[in-house]
């Protein structure tokens, strides 16, 4: 289903229904995207053809010049808002080139048949990083936030409440935001301390419901809604793999996440449940349990799904994001060049770093 101006419509296919007019429009903005992003590397897009200009307005502006359909803008935005977790107006046009040309276009990153929303893990994706430390044993220290690190002539001291460990190097991985709030000592170089104070991250609350029954697939619907009125932007069937559990999931993204968890929670039920029901009747409003994750409030994340960063700071410091500090180097989805903010630029990232590290040994 696709909400827009407050109306409601379903379609079957990657692009929603439109008329000849809007669609053409569509098909054209994705195809000036497609060539104008080929342009830009994610391994070095400061060096791109026009990249000061690019990077010296927002997404909004930029997009205004080959796009004039309030409907087409409306559609994008709730894109935009679903990846980044952001406005349109926050982010730098450069950035956004960048983020797609690493992701393979916009459609590659939105869709969930054939896209980067496709897939869910069983029994999740915390799975993955649990098998691995359970293999890897002792050598995980959990509660053990770092505090500092300590770079001395022959390794470094990774430093926290409790206990200092001692290596030849280190690799931060934790999210740029995240890795601007470590001491080091000395002081890391003011272009890589620049660029994690630059490195916002977006917003997002993850709502879940769950239900007695599948309704919307008894009526024939995917559960997938895309609405540019809110609060939710997108919507999917959670239904749990043996369809024991059916589950609609949604995200609250964007300036509205921002300001969600300030209002009662009777209130954000009624605004959800109100959204669904325009959706899916009247049956949306009796569900079994309500689950919400404000990721903004997550100590250890302090956003969802990624960093974004603003006009002014991929050709200036973007440099440092991955540039090692004397022992220090850098992981993390933010510093890919394949899939950023994905699990898959992480993988390269940590790759990447990994690869850095064992060339000095």
């Amino acid at each position: 289903m696709l909400e827009v101006e407050g109306k409601v419509s379903t379609y079957k296919r990657s692009i929603p229904s439109m008329s000849v007019a809007n669609l053409i429009q569509m098909q054209g903005a994705l195809s000036y995207l497609k060539r104008v992003r080929k342009k830009i590397s994610p391994t070095g897009p400061m060096t791109a053809e026009g990249a000061e200009a690019l990077d010296g307005e927002t997404l909004e502006t930029w997009r205004a010049r080959f796009v004039k359909s309030s409907r087409i803008n409306a559609v994008m935005d709730v894109a935009i808002r679903t990846i980044f977790g952001a406005e349109a107006r926050e982010l730098s046009a450069l950035y956004f080139l960048m983020y797609l040309n690493a992701g393979g276009g916009l459609l590659s990153l939105s869709e969930a048949r054939g896209g980067a929303q496709q897939d869910r893990f069983v029994p999740g994706a915390q799975a993955i990083s649990l098998a691995l430390a359970k293999e890897l044993g002792d050598a995980v220290k959990l509660g053990v936030p770092v505090r500092k690190l300590l770079q001395r002539a022959d390794g470094v001291d990774a430093v926290s409440d409790t206990q200092t460990i001692e290596g030849r190097y280190a690799i931060v991985t934790v999210p740029p935001v995240l890795a601007g709030r470590i001491e080091y000592e000395p002081s890391v170089s003011v272009g890589r301390d620049q660029v994690t104070q630059r490195f916002a991250m977006g917003a997002a609350v993850k709502v879940l419901l769950t239900y007695e029954r599948a309704f919307w697939r008894e009526a024939g619907f995917s559960g997938e809604v895309v609405s540019s009125d809110g609060p939710l932007s997108v919507v999917y069937d959670n239904t749990s793999h043996d369809g024991r559990q059916p589950a609609l999931i949604g995200f609250v993204v964007g300036s509205q996440a921002r300001q969600w968890s300030a209002q009662p929670l009777s209130d954000r039920q009624r605004r959800v449940t109100g959204a669904l029901k325009r959706y899916f009747g009247e049956e949306a409003g009796a569900f079994q349990e309500y689950r919400e994750l404000d990721w903004g409030a997550e100590p250890w994340s302090r956003g969802c799904p990624v960093g974004g960063l603003p006009p002014g700071v991929l050709t200036n410091s973007f440099a440092h994001l991955r540039k090692p500090e004397g022992r220090i180097h850098w992981g993390g989805t933010e510093s890919a060049t394949e899939w950023i903010g994905y699990m898959e630029g992480a993988i390269q990232s940590g790759e990447r770093a990994a690869d850095e590290v064992l060339r000095r040994l």
